[in-house]
């Protein structure tokens, strides 16, 4: 492709940058209702600081595609690729996805690299992960229509239902992590195999926007005989009239109780006693059980994305 150049984000001008995210932006609010102007500004602010490390693809001074990764001690984590709907789209994802992946690679330290990727434009991930060694795991972005008829969760839970309560976080984290033991999640998040890294995800999930912006008035817990955390669910605002259900755990000896039904009804509940139309939320195809359950609920499928990982 001529002229075309490919340039870390680090030595590339952000005003070149700025017109492809907010593209990228609107793409996100199209297609899935998604609000994604939180997370832009965050990323703005850490380019024209020189803290976002990732590649831009450029043409005659005009982005047509980026990536950006992030790194801690021992693990890399590609956030986020964007490509113009090009002739050559396929073509300029490979190459920005050879070079991040390469840089992550190339640092001794990391030993594991994770993404979960939204796809746009019918670019097809899938085997240029593969190809560079990554497992790929499929999985699916659900909705649930308030104004289509619903299935109303069954069965009423002993467990008494509260509000969300961030000094039970410790407690909370305790049930993800052994709700993941041994499933396909755990293998796709490294977070989800300690109790550090489950904490770590759910103050992410309250303090960051990568799932939205966090509702407390739509969270709740579950307490068991002793008034105890046995289960919980999270919701976010994605939009104005669309929220996101990022996270909902229940401990392995209360599950098949009814508790998350009663969560479930209790989110979904206030969802639409506040004005929300629509409540989506993901799901990994080979956990059946709860992707079964949700299409029961109503969910249905609005986007298939995949979760890619590698590893030393």
């Amino acid at each position: 492709m001529p002229d075309l150049k490919y340039l870390p984000i680090s030595c590339s001008d952000p005003s070149v940058l700025c017109p492809l995210m907010e593209e990228e932006e609107q793409v996100w609010m199209d297609e899935l209702g998604w609000d994604y102007s939180p997370v832009r500004q965050i990323l703005a602010s850490f380019i024209r600081q020189n803290l976002l490390p990732g590649y831009v693809a450029v043409q005659k001074n005009i982005a047509v595609g980026y990536i950006y990764f992030l790194m801690n001690p021992s693990k890399g984590i590609i956030g986020a690729i964007y490509v113009k709907a090009t002739v050559d789209s396929r073509e300029i994802t490979e190459k920005l996805l050879a070079l991040a992946i390469s840089s992550l690679k190339d640092s001794p330290k990391i030993r594991r690299v994770e993404a979960q990727i939204m796809p746009f434009n019918d670019i097809d991930l899938i085997e240029i992960f593969t190809r560079n060694s990554f497992h790929y795991f499929p999985r699916h972005y659900l909705s649930l229509d308030f104004n289509a008829r619903i299935q109303r969760p069954s069965g009423v839970s002993k467990h008494r239902i509260v509000p969300w309560n961030s000094s039970n976080l410790i407690s909370v984290s305790e049930i993800l992590l052994k709700s993941y033991f041994n499933q396909t999640d755990a293998v796709i998040c490294a977070d989800y195999r300690t109790t550090s890294g489950c904490e770590g995800y759910l103050r992410s999930v309250m303090e960051n926007p990568g799932c939205g912006v966090f509702l407390p008035e739509v969270s709740f817990m579950g307490l068991d005989e002793s008034d105890r955390p046995c289960g919980f669910i999270i919701g976010c605002r994605l939009s104005s009239g669309v929220g996101m259900i990022p996270q909902i755990a229940v401990h392995p000896a209360y599950q098949g109780k009814k508790l998350g039904n009663a969560l479930m009804n209790r989110t979904l509940m206030e969802f639409r006693n506040m004005g929300f139309q629509r409540v989506t939320l993901t799901v990994t195809s080979e956990n059946r059980r709860a992707y079964e359950w949700y299409g029961r609920l109503g969910f249905k499928l609005r986007k298939d994305f995949g979760a890619f990982v590698w590893e030393r």
